[in-house]
C-alpha cells in the first residue's frame, strides 16, 4: 500500500512535470524511492489529481469556476 508519503512525493513530481511519458514517469518516480509507482500512480488516477492520456500522464488542471 502506497505511504502517504510517497504520494505526497509523487503528487510533487507530477506538479513540477505537468506531462510526462509513462516509462519516464515509473523511472523518476521509483528513483525518488517510491516503492511501487504504478500503485502510486493509479491513486493519484483515482484522487483525480493527474489523468491518464495515449501513453503519457497528465496533471489535472482544475477549472476555476
Amino acid at each position: 500500500m502506497a505511504s502517504q508519503e510517497e504520494l505526497e512525493k509523487a503528487e510533487k513530481y507530477f506538479k513540477n512535470v505537468i506531462s510526462v511519458g509513462e516509462i519516464i514517469a515509473l523511472r523518476e518516480l521509483k528513483a525518488l524511492g517510491i516503492k511501487d509507482p504504478e500503485e502510486v500512480i493509479s491513486k493519484l488516477i483515482e484522487m483525480g489529481i493527474i489523468e491518464k492520456g495515449e501513453g503519457c500522464y497528465n496533471l489535472v488542471r482544475k477549472r476555476s469556476e
